[in-house]
Order: structure tokens, then C-alpha cells, then sequence
């Protein structure tokens, strides 16, 4: 029951998003659900998800260069 407006200012959302989102609900015929997280496509996983645990315990807290790495930073 909010403003556009208002609802940018108080989220800090761009303009163009809310005015998206209000057009995925109006025009789907879905109400909210227009907005709910679709799945992704895209290629499958390729470890585990205790092989992605282990990964992390191995990188976590260390920098690159105790890896032999030529680099400090890990990217994100």
C-alpha cells in the first residue's frame, strides 16, 4: 500500500526496480508470487556440497601466498 516513492526512500532502491517489480506483479496475474526467486540455469555443480566445506576450511584464514600463489588476495 506504499508509494513508489516511498518505498525508495526507505530501502534506497533504485527507481527502476520498484516500477520492474510493479509490473511483474500487475501483468503475470501472479500477485507477489511474480516476485519470488525463479531457479537458475546454468551448468551443474561440480563439487560436492562437503567437498565446498572442505575447500573453504582449507582457504579460510590463510592468504594466497602461503599457497605459493603470487598474489595476497582471494577473490570473492
Amino acid at each position: 500500500g506504499e508509494r513508489p516513492s516511498a518505498v525508495i526512500a526507505s530501502y534506497g532502491f533504485h527507481r527502476c526496480v520498484i516500477y520492474r517489480w510493479l509490473q511483474a506483479a500487475r501483468g503475470r496475474g501472479r500477485g507477489l508470487r511474480a516476485l519470488a526467486s525463479t531457479p537458475c540455469t546454468g551448468r551443474p555443480r561440480t563439487l560436492t556440497p562437503a567437498e565446498e566445506r572442505q575447500v573453504f576450511r582449507w582457504v579460510n584464514g590463510k592468504n594466497p601466498m602461503q599457497y605459493g600463489f603470487d598474489f595476497g588476495l582471494w577473490t570473492r
